[in-house]
């Protein structure tokens, strides 16, 4: 019994109490706000420790300020509740989106990767392209565990493709993933950038989608010259090749991806929940879907299916379950900030007396709020912080540009951030993977490739932002 009562466990029965609640909601017309409070506080409680310091005192900061930003207006015990619960659906979509490891363990399509790249991809182009789009695909779905789970099942066929195998797999990745955050429904940037300015995930998905595209072409096109994108070390053994064990096809994943974007917009449109309860719904229905999917698959091999389901999901509860709600406190301190600053005295105030400022810069704007976010990114403040108060005090301007082009700036300033911040999570992860320095990986690797994306990504902004 104290085997089970003990503080992991309790950690990851509160995060799945938020999941519950989310869910519990759409089905039943009761306000559960207090409640869903109680358990993020809880979550918060216990988790605060596991983020870095940095992390950590962001989050006190945030909180404290926030609950200040709302006693300039009253405090309510509801109005607390709500702000602290602002955010809460970011991290149930996060912990939901974690279920995809289920099926992508179960159905071995670590191996199917592999095993396309053995078959398919030859020379340090041809991998280069693959490695970005696997890295782009699964960050979709897995947010960070896809950084693992490219170095970890692609290094060995990536060295023997390229001489400089540490130089490749930095950028590849970490532009790619990157480049995912922009639209993907397992990252958390393009939904807190929704919450913000009030721009729907539906409005964001194709323009963020199409920026994503637009820069991993940039990527490609910077990179396919370099000196080690023209060495072929090895041929792999085709004996080698072969040794594979049962895994699904490699399509099967990119029809899994295809099929959560299709009904999560179908939801939208249907107006059965808001952009991130759809996601969210959507992705708990197509993991249960493929995961059976894959029983009946195996057919009478039930004896061999099971054991292999079970160690899946117990590793969703002692890994992905803490993996999806690793930001959860940070997420509580920053949405009862924005939701305190949003409710507060001081917004009234700083939007009177900013507004002349920023509208005088017009278009400047569109160039200048990405700047500052990689800036502020630079000294140690993550993206997700300076994304969401940036966008906060603009949007609080009613300033004469278009909310979808400043959501669109934001998102390409958090991109910029993420690959130049030597502190960004993906830059850290990259960097621990190869044995390399952080600062290396971002700002030596990566600062060209960023200021030609930021230019060029904002020119597109401008330009779908007529369309959409």
């Amino acid at each position: 019994m104290q085997r089970l009562i003990n503080k992991e466990n309790i950690y990851r029965g509160l995060v799945a109490g938020l999941v519950l609640i989310q869910l519990l909601e759409l089905v039943v017309p009761l306000k559960l706000t207090i409640l869903d409070a109680c358990f993020a506080i809880g979550v918060t409680i216990l988790g605060i420790s596991s983020l870095s310091r940095s992390f950590q005192i962001a989050t006190l900061i945030f909180f404290v300020a926030g609950l200040g930003l709302l006693s300039t207006t009253g405090v309510t015990l509801a109005s607390v509740a709500t702000a602290i619960v602002s955010m809460v659906d970011i991290v149930v979509l996060l912990v939901v989106m974690q279920l995809f490891l289920i099926p992508v363990t179960v159905g071995n399509y670590q191996t199917a990767v592999e095993k396309f790249m053995q078959d398919h991809v030859h020379g340090p182009k041809q991998t280069y392209t693959f490695v970005m789009l696997v890295t782009h695909l699964l960050s979709s779905i897995l947010s960070m565990g896809t950084v693992a789970i490219v170095l970890s099942i692609l290094s060995d066929s990536i060295k023997r493709q390229v001489k400089d195998s540490v130089h490749f797999s930095a950028t590849a990745v970490t532009r790619a993933f990157t480049l995912g955050t922009l639209w993907a429904p397992g990252t958390a940037t393009i939904f807190l950038i929704s919450s913000v300015t009030k721009v729907s995930w539906t409005r964001l998905f194709i323009p963020c989608l199409i920026l994503g595209v637009l820069g991993l072409v940039l990527a490609y096109v910077m990179e396919h010259n370099q000196a080690y994108m023209q060495v072929t070390l090895t041929t792999v053994n085709q004996d080698v090749q072969r040794k594979n064990g049962t895994h699904a096809s490699l399509l099967e994943l990119v029809l899994a991806v295809a099929a959560l974007l299709m009904l999560s917009f179908v939801l939208m449109e249907n107006k059965v929940a808001s952009s991130m309860d759809s996601v969210t719904l959507a992705g708990l229905l197509i993991v249960l879907i493929w995961t059976g999917l894959l029983s009946f698959k195996r057919g009478n091999k039930m004896a061999v299916f099971n054991p292999i389901l079970k160690k899946a999901a117990t590793s969703y509860w002692h890994q992905g379950i803490a993996s999806g709600a690793s930001l959860a406190p940070f997420f509580v301190g920053i949405g009862t900030f924005t939701y305190g600053f949003q409710h507060s005295t001081i917004s009234t105030q700083l939007t009177t007396t900013l507004t002349p400022l920023f509208s005088h810069l017009g278009w400047w704007l569109v160039l200048l709020i990405p700047i500052i976010v990689v800036l502020v990114s630079l000294i140690g403040i993550h993206p997700l912080a300076s994304v969401a108060l940036i966008g906060k005090v603009i949007m609080a301007m009613h300033i004469s540009l278009s909310p979808l082009l400043i959501a669109l700036s934001l998102n390409i300033g958090s991109v910029a951030a993420y690959m130049l911040s030597p502190f960004a999570g993906i830059v850290m992860i990259v960097a621990t993977l190869l044995n390399v320095g952080p600062g290396t990986v971002s700002i030596r690797w990566n600062w060209k490739f960023c200021s030609v994306f930021l230019l060029t990504s904002l020119i597109g902004a401008v330009l779908l932002n007529l369309v959409f």
